[in-house]
């Protein structure tokens, strides 16, 4: 019995130790692999098999297994499978599936980002409410690789223009096209709170961009508004208050260097010296630059409501922004409304409507340009440059101080201190208005059909209306303001609706093989009405024209993939336009794309650990521009009351265009090549492509003969733009317990040129009848044609042995290179120089958290650009009596050897030393700190309020440039009026960015 006993115990022990070595016990915690933070309830499991446990409240989890493996799998993040080996303690980081497998849109449907074969950029609404601007075109900036977003001028409510990958168009527009939730916005990102946006995506490439066809050859920005998300009702208010400063100034010269230097030129010249009785106790020492400037406040508020349940979501919202201008005088009011609501109706229909509205006020001050060719005078930051110092800004009685010699009572001292214009009277004394309202709203419609097929049907209104009045005040002396006492009046309107419908289907079968199919019909329409008008001494003007432009389109697509190994896509768009003569109405466009995801494969599974994406990317395709004028293929005439007949002046017609019938698209051809890595669950990565882009059949306008009669330039199709570069995204990330950081780094490389042009097309004026650039085969699109400043003459001898540039050259003055070697300076020595397309583009976001500090550090720059400095060439050429700047003061040549970069004074030298040449032409590369943000988000325990974070954000704080003007990122004038990205670069006084300063809060109950 004993030995019976004794043999069942040891049987049972011999099991217990089997079995002991048979059964693992592993722990550990799971996290997210970007946050760090815990995963509640995370299914783990071993493969095959219904053992089984859950994450608890900390992440934490214990299993017994007995095989080698454990999967983690989790609703929103990528599941993974994970060998054991022989470690009891396996902490997992799950890699949630907005990295790999983010649904994001990219037309006319949406795709897991893993999908995406084109070259896309997804930006999220956290980086894009980080400034504080009135247009989230703003806040784009340094956000895309390959994308240069500039701001046109630092007014209040001013915009940005948007490149994406180069100009690729000469008169046509560069704009690209803007899409909010499928419907297309004229007015762009204007339409909609930056708040309310939940993304943008930006289409680069025509594998991505050519389901739009005939809008796309500039790219696509696709803005995809908030939603309603299942919960409670959810309040939200975001609140900014800051103030506005100028950054640095030029520095300018005081009364007594002005007088000085005025005399210098007067010896030189033999005229009156500013000496003995024309010397004035009441001479001004006025710095009109500092005067025009002010410290300058501004105010957001954003609130919204919504939530979700089963069958409704919601969402309401409303904005004011309020900006007054660091320019006296210029201001910015807006208020903006929108709704987003969804009804689920039963299982196969779905309803949305949405709707966003928003009217503005700006207050215009003049700020750009000479008043050569536009509706709002010259620049007041031009005149600031140009006033004398010595001319007070106000008289005794408090009234602006116009003319000199109004105030001093002698019109010499109109030759003494010129005849410019009071700025501080210019900004005080303008009364533009523009008054603009919004509209944009959609109803959409998704059916379910059998066969995993949706039927997706959007109705869309876009609207807006423009009102621009000016009011021409009577001050200053005599007739010196252009029509005093009289007002104008520009009025825009336009209605268009959008109708699309699509189908798509998608299916899977043997499980392996993936196909998603679509096809779709688009119509749009717009209707408008311009109207301009004013009031004068002759009485009421008015003329009003009415417009339509129409667009039929039909298009499809198909991508493919094998087991989310390989992947395939074609797509097709046929367009039919109004804006082309019939003939040449429709055009087709298509792509087509292929990519590889390598850690797919078996060889690479022993990678995958380490490397978690490799995917190889190719795109070819063909896209379109139709930017032209409405009626470009038709011959136009206008009343005409000038003709001789009689003896007298009579009634009659004149042609102003010369249609042109055989006008068709602008085409654009495009090669993309990417690659996408992502390593160590997502915590490093980055994104490589490489474009080529030729533009043809470009549509530019060529002058007409004289024997023509008045027509305006003849639209037609000649020439060809190449764009070719690289874009890279790089990318760092990691996530401790109470800390973190991100590094997030984007770069463009560009070379744009001109590879065919029917003849030399100039712009960039500088002066009248004078122009800085031209457009010639070889050459950039943004690239100067000037003179090359050779130094300065320093004696008789050295005159006498360089080329002949005039009969008064002295010692002082001016040297050019005779680049063709024939002994004289003309035309024919002008060269290209430079370019205003700058060649790099950089985008850097610091990022970082502890404990609940937060802290977002960003940088944004553009390198190997040049600007034409305008202001310099009036300032520093010394032609006229009006001021210098410090620089040309201390700097100008007062005899030999002392100075080989700045002339002599003189008046009488002004034909020769203000040539349009390199000596004003200045290096425009900068790198600026756009952003810093510090923010701290409390930790509440109320029930009321679920998140309090407040912070304080500096905008514009520095600027790292060589540039001597006001601001490097200025971009046209208003005299560049139809001249297209030809202009860009030429500097007349534009108005500054602004540095701000602001304190906010984000509430969310």
């Amino acid at each position: 019995m004993l030995k019976k006993a004794l043999f069942i115990m040891f049987l049972s022990l011999t099991s217990i130790t089997l079995l002991a070595q048979q059964i693992k016990t592993i722990s550990g915690v799971v996290t997210d692999a970007a946050t760090g933070e815990a995963l509640i309830g995370v299914a783990i499991q071993e493969p095959g098999t219904s053992n089984g446990t859950a994450s608890d409240l900390d992440g934490n989890y214990t299993l017994n297994v007995k095989g080698d493996r454990i999967s983690f799998s989790y609703v929103g993040y990528k599941s993974q499978v994970l060998t054991v080996q022989n470690a009891s303690t396996l902490n997992v980081k799950l890699l949630s599936d907005s990295e790999l497998d983010e649904v994001i849109v990219v037309g006319y449907t949406s795709q897991k980002k893993r999908e995406v074969l084109g070259s896309l950029t997804n930006v999220k609404s956290k980086e894009l409410t980080q400034l504080p601007v009135s247009n989230t075109t703003e806040a784009l900036q340094g956000r895309v690789a390959g994308v240069q977003v500039t701001n046109t001028s630092g007014a209040p409510g001013s915009g940005a223009t948007i490149r994406i990958r180069g100009a690729g168009s000469i008169n046509s527009s560069n704009d690209p096209l803007y899409i909010i939730d499928g419907i297309p916005a004229s007015n762009g990102l204007n339409s909609v709170i930056p708040t309310d946006i939940e993304s943008i995506s930006v289409l680069k490439d025509a594998s991505a961009s050519a389901i739009y066809g005939s809008r796309a050859n500039n790219g696509i920005v696709l803005i995809t508004t908030k939603k309603g998300k299942k919960g409670k009702a959810k309040v939200s208010y975001n609140g900014q208050f800051g103030a506005q400063v100028h950054g640095s100034l030029t520095e300018m010269a005081n009364t007594s260097q002005y007088i000085n230097i005025y005399n210098a030129a007067a010896k030189n010249d033999g005229r009156e010296l500013l000496e003995g009785k024309w010397l004035r106790d009441d001479f001004a020492n006025v710095n009109h630059l500092e005067e025009v400037f002010q410290t300058a406040l501004m105010t957001i508020h954003d609130v919204s409501v919504s939530g979700a349940n089963d069958k409704f979501n919601y969402l309401a919202s409303g904005s004011y922004y309020n900006q007054e201008g660091i320019i006296k005088n210029s201001k910015f009011e807006k208020f903006t409304g929108s709704t987003n609501l969804g009804y689920q109706a039963t299982k196969w229909l779905k309803i949305g409507l949405s709707a966003n509205a928003g009217k503005s006020t700006t207050d215009i001050v003049p700020s750009s340009g000479d008043g050569y060719g536009n509706s709002e005078g010259g620049s007041v930051v031009r005149y600031a440059f140009m006033r004398n110092p010595a001319i007070p800004v106000y008289d005794k009685s408090g009234k602006f101080v116009d003319k000199p010699s109004e105030y001093f009572g002698h019109p010499m001292y109109d030759t003494f201190f010129g005849e410019g214009y009071n700025p501080l009277g210019v900004a005080e004394m303008a009364d533009r208005k523009r008054d603009e309202t919004m509209v944009l709203s959609k109803l959409n419609v998704e059916v379910k059909l059998p066969y995993n097929t949706i039927w997706n049907n959007n109705f869309g209104i876009d609207y807006k209306k423009s009102e621009l009045s000016a009011y021409n005040r009577t001050w200053g002396t005599g007739d010196r303001i252009n029509n005093p006492s009289s007002r104008s009046f520009n009025n825009n309107e336009e209605l268009g609706w959008t109708l699309n419908s699509v189908l798509s289907n998608t299916h899977t079968f043997n499980e392996a093989h993936r196909l998603t199919s679509m096809i779709g019909t688009e119509a749009i329409r717009y209707n408008g009405t311009s109207k301009d008008g004013g009031t004068n001494k002759d009485g009421e003007l008015q003329y009003s024209a009415d417009y339509a432009s129409s667009l039929l389109s039909f298009f499809g697509k198909v991508d493919y993939n094998y087991n989310y190994k390989y992947y395939l896509s074609a797509l097709i768009r046929h367009d039919g336009s109004s804006r082309f003569a019939e003939g040449n109405r429709w055009g087709t466009f298509y792509a087509l794309s292929a990519g590889w995801d390598v850690n797919e494969e078996e060889f690479f599974k022993p990678l995958t650990p380490v490397v978690n994406l490799m995917k190889l990317r190719a795109g070819w395709g063909a896209v379109g521009n139709q930017e032209i004028g409405l009626y470009a293929f038709v011959d136009k005439f206008m009343p005409y009351a000038n003709y001789p007949f009689g003896g007298n002046p009579s009634l009659g017609y004149t042609q102003t265009q010369l249609g042109n019938t055989d006008l068709q698209w602008e085409t654009s051809k495009q090669l993309n090549l990417g690659l996408d890595m992502a390593f160590l669950d997502g915590e490093y990565g980055f994104s490589a492509d490489y474009y080529h882009k030729v533009t043809k059949d470009l549509l530019i306008k060529a002058p007409l003969p004289p024997s023509i009669g008045n027509a305006a330039p003849f639209w037609m199709n000649s020439g060809e733009i190449l764009n070719e570069g690289v874009d890279l995204e790089v990318y760092m990330r990691k996530q401790y317990k109470n800390a973190g950081f991100s590094i997030a780094l984007n770069w463009g490389y560009l070379k744009n040129e001109v590879l065919k042009v029917n003849a030399p097309i100039s712009g960039g004026r500088v002066d009248t009848g004078i122009d800085a650039k031209l457009i010639e085969e070889g050459y950039s699109l943004g690239s100067y044609y000037l003179y090359e400043m050779d130094g300065i003459f320093q004696n008789e001898s050295e005159i006498v042995r360089s080329a002949y540039q005039g009969a008064n050259i002295q010692p002082g003055d001016v040297k050019y290179k005779d680049l063709n070697g024939d002994g004289v300076i003309d035309e024919k020595d002008r060269r290209h120089i430079g370019s205003s397309i700058p060649n790099q583009t950089l985008g850097l976001n610091l990022q970082g958290n502890l404990s609940n500090w937060d802290v977002s550090i960003f940088f944004q720059g553009a390198f190997g650009n040049e600007i034409y400095n305008q202001i310099g060439h009036e300032t520093e050429g010394f032609y006229r009596g009006f001021n210098v700047t410090k620089d040309y003061y201390d700097n100008y040549w007062r005899g030999e050897g002392t100075s080989n970069t700045h002339p002599r004074a003189s008046w009488n030298a002004k034909s020769n030393n203000v040539m349009v040449s390199s000596r004003f032409l200045e290096d425009a590369s900068y790198l600026r700190l756009k952003n810093l943000q510090v923010g701290y988000t409390f930790a509440l325990k109320s029930k009321l309020i679920s998140n309090f974070r407040v912070f304080g954000s500096a905008t514009n704080l520095l600027t790292f440039t060589k540039y001597s003007g006001l601001d490097p990122e200025m971009t046209v004038s208003a005299n560049a009026s139809g001249e297209g990205d030809r202009s860009n670069g030429i500097d007349w006084g534009t108005y500054p960015v602004a540095k701000t300063f602001t304190l906010g809060v984000n509430l969310t109950f």
